[in-house]
């Protein structure tokens, strides 16, 4: 057994529970092969398992968090699946990493994919996935990066990159030491490597189409006549053998058409019924592939259903996403679809799995022949309660105005959080697809509009919200609509910014806020000038920033305004003002009763406080604001305030607490692919680890903050992160690498005025210049530190900073 995995036993003989740093020690090592410095080992192999599994440091041990229970996305099993014995047997035994199910529509690929995930599911006990992708169908198909991003948060990933090779390696990533399925319906080639994954355990099913000889490959044709017999019989179907017999040929021996034919036969005679499919009064124009015997039996079926349930398949034919709920089969019908929906289920027209339902691929066609209107009433539904489980998840959010809607839509009951989020974790994909069917119509950007609160907090479907923001963007500019094109602009800029790409997301709000002066919508211009302050803000331009803020102010007085100035003067300062516009943020929020609000202005006073040293307030807002820290208000949210405890503990001399609290916090972000708040809580886990004298360790959590900043151009976090590596290089004596990154932390935090944060970057240069014997210069740097502390209200620093430290002691933390 490797240490690794000596390590990984000991942990994992209790689950959940701290195993003290001794007993690790005893169990990797032994006693007779112990080496010198224990603890630095182990932190070093636990970092290495940390690449794998997720390991919490406790003060006198390490905890092996469990993994939690894989997915279990596929579809449910056919109760009365039969034949294929040999393609079954053949998959069951054969080792590829990918096995392609390949054959001609209809003849039963994915009933037999489903069939064999089912009979394989225990050999992957850390989950299986699932996608119809849909290549093969009329509407657009799921591209990649839609199915990566939901296999993704499926895995755990608390956000998904939007760029599509950032996702791949993610994907690579999570799937690296997991036995995982994946099951890929209606793949086409291209499709297909970016969705397999990494580890050597896990398994790629396909169904396509296409030939795929690449890939080892079962090809499926229809059943033979004592399968499609046995089917028959299992559902039911009596009649004399050459009546039997004849209606395998008629359906052509495919599984759909008989499963079709026979729920059609629970009230018929079999004679009759062979009469009717003989027979010429057919739409022979209404061709499905070509083949009528399909044609044939769906007409049959269709024309024995009562006129509801025929209206409801014809408007089923128009749902743009992959499943839909009753409630939307009602929205569509505009009268309750609960008994033409099950007549429709009953006679296999339509899919049913648990509350979702679905049409096959060859049924959508064929009921699409018949030229139902679009589904505008299905967007309708969905626009209502997309706006109402967004308005719960965040009412402080700016958003358009609802149209005029029917008052007869069904609306789901999304009167708190855990309602509104599951509604929306069930639907986005659908009404995304909504967005992107509706075309050139205003509803395309409203629901884009509508999406957006639940997309800036759970931002794992940045990749969906793209997608969607684009359609309305698109159906705006069609129509000249200027207000709702400065809309669909701000939207992409947010989600620009979600994502962490704040050089992208600038254009984007200029361009909002000049459409808004244009359309003198001044509600919207508030919004855009202060969101355009944040991306300023972000990159470092903090004059361009609390220009906007103040801009903002000057039309209204809102909470998120006076809350996103005082964040820009918590780096430019003063400090005392800053405090001040939040404190009046956070009035607003409470008189407004927004739960939000309350919840980041509360952070935000921690923020400022320990800014100004002031640790009794800090401690005290904290205490405020953890209960209020929600699931809800998403992993970032929640990393920051665990962040804030850990500095506090900093602060208070408790280095092993701050050590454990600020690895929760990595570990809370960590999941968010191009996140600030685990690079800022990587900073601060750098700090504990120095000052608990292990610097390599600190630098290497200061190296991965800086990249990570660096990417996505975020200045004060690249100040954060090279102030932090400056005093790691300084305490293992590599001065002249200390200097250079001081110098250059110092350089940005000039260019964008991020004076706050330049204190303690004056701070290190004159501890790196005291250190290196360069007293005069180091004199220097502490002058102008202790200027700019008496200038932002840094008061705490300014009193470190007031007297030159005595016998070389240090003045930076």
């Amino acid at each position: 057994m490797t240490r690794i995995d000596a390590l990984r036993a000991a942990l994992a003989a209790r689950p959940g529970l701290p195993v003290s740093f001794d007993e690790l020690v005893e169990a990797v090592w032994g006693p007779a092969d112990t080496p010198a410095n224990p603890r630095a080992s182990l932190r070093k192999l636990v970092q290495r398992l940390r690449v794998t599994d997720h390991v919490v440091t406790e003060p006198y041990g390490y905890r092996l968090v469990p993994r939690p229970r894989g997915p279990r996305q596929l579809p449910a099993d056919l109760p009365d699946f039969v034949g294929r014995g040999q393609e079954i047997d053949a998959a069951l035994g054969s080792g590829a990493r990918v096995l392609a199910i390949t054959g001609p529509p209809g003849v039963g690929k994915t009933s037999l994919a489903v069939h064999l995930a089912h009979r394989m599911s225990e050999r992957f006990p850390d989950g299986q996935l699932h996608v119809n992708l849909r290549a093969f169908s009329e509407g657009d198909p799921v591209t990649v990066a839609q199915a990566l991003s939901r296999f993704l948060r499926a895995l755990g990933a608390e956000q998904v990159p939007a760029d599509l090779d950032a996702q791949t390696a993610l994907y690579r990533r999570m799937t690296a030491d997991r036995a995982v399925l994946v099951v890929l319906d209606n793949a086409g080639r291209d499709q297909i490597a970016p969705l397999l994954p990494e580890g050597s355990g896990s398994r790629l099913l396909v169904t396509s189409r296409t030939d795929l000889p690449e890939h080892e490959q079962i090809r499926v044709g229809v059943l033979a006549d004592a399968e499609a017999q046995a089917l028959l019989g299992g559902m039911g179907v009596a009649g004399e053998e050459d009546e039997r017999a004849e209606l395998v040929r008629l359906c052509a021996g495919l599984p759909l058409a008989l499963r079709i034919a026979a729920a059609h036969l629970a009230d018929r005679d079999l004679t009759d019924y062979l009469a009717d499919l003989r027979g010429e009064d057919r739409l022979d124009a209404l061709e499905i592939e070509d083949d009528q015997a399909v044609h044939a039996t769906f007409e049959l079926s269709y024309r024995a259903q009562p006129e509801l349930s025929r209206l409801l398949f014809r408007l089923l034919g128009q749902v743009p996403g992959a499943d839909f709920g009753a409630e939307a089969a009602t929205a569509l019908l505009g009268r309750d679809a609960t008994a033409p929906l099950a007549g429709l289920v009953t006679a296999n027209l339509v899919q049913r799995a648990g509350d979702r339902y679905a049409l096959h691929d060859l049924l959508g066609v064929y009921a699409r022949r018949f030229g139902a209107p679009p589904p505008v009433r299905l967007y309708e539904y969905y626009l209502v309660n997309a706006h109402a489980a967004g308005r719960m998840m965040n009412p402080e959010l700016h958003r358009l105005a609802l149209p005029r809607l029917p008052e007869d839509l069904p609306v789901h009951d999304v009167s708190d959080m855990p309602r509104a989020l599951a509604w929306l974790n069930a639907e986005h994909a659908n009404v995304v697809a909504a967005a992107v069917a509706a075309g050139d119509q205003p509803i395309a950007w409203q629901l884009a509009d509508a999406m957006r609160a639940y997309f800036l907090h759970h931002a794992a479907n940045v990749v969906d919200w793209y997608v969607a923001a684009r359609a309305g963007l698109k159906a705006a500019r069609h129509l000249g609509d200027v207000a709702a094109e400065a809309s669909m602009r701000g939207t992409i800029g947010l989600a620009h910014w979600r994502a962490g790409r704040f050089a992208d997301a600038l254009p984007e709000y200029e361009r909002a806020v000049a459409l808004a002066r244009q359309a003198d919508d001044l509600t919207s211009l508030t919004s855009y000038v202060g969101n355009l302050g944040i991306i300023h803000w972000e990159l470092g331009n903090l004059a361009e920033a609390a220009d906007a803020m103040h801009q903002s102010l000057a039309i209204t007085r809102t909470p998120n305004t006076l809350f996103n100035l005082s964040c820009v003067l918590q780096d430019l300062g003063p400090v005392g003002l800053a405090v001040s516009y939040c404190e009046e943020a956070l009035r607003s929020s409470v008189e407004r009763n927004l739960t939000a609000g309350i919840a980041f202005c509360l952070h935000g006073l921690v923020i400022t406080h320990l800014f100004g040293g002031d640790l009794d307030r800090v401690e005290r807002y904290l205490d405020e604001v953890e209960p209020l820290t929600t699931p809800e208000l998403g992993p970032t949210f929640q990393s920051r305030v665990l962040d804030a405890r850990a500095f506090l503990l900093l602060e208070q001399d408790r280095l092993d607490e701050a050590e454990v609290v600020a690895r929760q916090a990595v570990e809370v972000a960590s999941g968010n692919a191009k996140d600030m708040a685990e690079w800022d809580a990587r900073c601060t886990l750098g700090v504990a680890l120095r000052r608990l004298g292990r610097p390599d360790e600190a630098a290497a959590q200061h190296e991965q903050a800086l990249a990570g900043c660096r990417t996505a151009a975020f200045a004060r976090g690249e100040v954060q992160a090279l102030t932090g590596l400056a005093a790691d290089h300084r305490v293992r004596g590599n001065l002249a690498e200390a200097l250079l990154c001081a110098d250059e932390a110092n350089k940005i935090a000039e260019r964008g005025q991020l004076r706050v944060r330049q204190v303690q970057v004056e701070a290190e240069l004159a501890e790196v210049h005291r250190a290196a014997g360069a007293t005069a210069e180091a004199e220097r740097h502490r002058l102008l530190a202790l200027e700019l502390a008496r200038e932002t209200g840094r008061v705490a620093w300014e009193a470190r900073l007031a007297q030159p430290p005595a016998n070389g002691g240090s003045t930076s933390s």
